[in-house]
């Protein structure tokens, strides 16, 4: 292991390989990474197998690793390619271009969390529903941490405006923000509109909070998943306003949704 002076992350050299143009990719088998750091490919691929189809979804996630990484200028089709055991033809027969593959990787990815954030939520009574989409968006960020700063790299409003023809940019851009007013709705609700403090404002706060568990968890700390998400829920409600919740409400919520998805299955 080396590290990186400038950005103080971990750079590992394991399980890679170069290419004839002298491109290093992971090696034939070594699993979706980004920054070093294993991707839960399997659980986000079959969750979107349906929609994409298997092989696409590797596609896809190895693409968001590597312009997240790399940098969309310099990583190149072919690298691609070669990091998900294809030639570049063949690659070519999945996505006609480069950005063709880089607006599909993106929609790929904001559908993936969304559907993990959003499903079923409108049955949550809603009282409890900013809590349980809290509980559901600080998960993703613990649970799939690799991919969700990886893409955030991509989502991000300069990326956009460099890289993206204007109207996947705006396509992007309405989902990002019909989201951030889904919540702001529910915040409105709980804060009013008639405070010091702009309900937009607290909605972006509890928002950013819940984004950054994606960078400060560490999954060989102390705390659980399960630990650290009731924990963000408690500052959540603190921040809100709201009663806190009793202890066993992760456990019970956790039940519940997992008891949804297998109906549903």
């Amino acid at each position: 292991m080396s590290t990186n002076p400038r950005s103080g992350q971990s750079m590992s050299r394991a399980g890679m390989k170069r290419t004839r143009t002298g491109a290093r990719v992971p090696q034939d088998g070594a699993g979706v990474s980004y920054l070093g750091q294993a991707i839960d490919e399997g659980k986000i691929v079959e969750r979107q197998e349906a929609s994409v189809g298997r092989m696409r979804g590797h596609i896809l996630l190895t693409a968001i690793a590597l312009f997240a990484e790399r940098g969309y200028e310099t990583c190149s089709m072919r690298t691609i390619a070669s990091a998900v055991g294809l030639k570049a033809p063949t690659l070519y027969n999945y996505y006609s271009s480069k950005e063709a593959l880089l607006v599909e990787a993106i929609e790929f990815g904001m559908n993936d969390f969304f559907s993990y954030v959003l499903r079923e939520i409108d049955s949550t009574p809603r009282s409890e529903r900013l809590i349980e989409i809290a509980r559901r968006h600080v998960d993703y960020k613990i649970r799939h941490r690799v991919i969700a700063r990886a893409n955030d790299r991509l989502i991000d409003p300069q990326f956009g405006r460099m890289f993206l023809p204007e109207k996947e940019r705006k396509h992007f851009d309405k989902r990002l923000d019909d989201y951030r007013y889904r919540i702001h709705d529910l915040v409105n609700e709980i804060v009013g509109s008639d405070e010091f403090v702009d309900p937009m404002f607290v909605t972006l706060s509890v928002m950013n909070q819940w984004d950054r568990a994606a960078y400060w968890y560490n999954p060989e700390g102390k705390r659980t998943p399960e630990e650290a998400v009731d924990q963000m829920l408690v500052l959540t409600s603190r921040l809100l306003g709201l009663p806190e919740m009793p202890r066993d409400a992760g456990k019970k919520a956790k039940e519940k949704l997992a008891g949804r998805r297998r109906t549903n299955s």
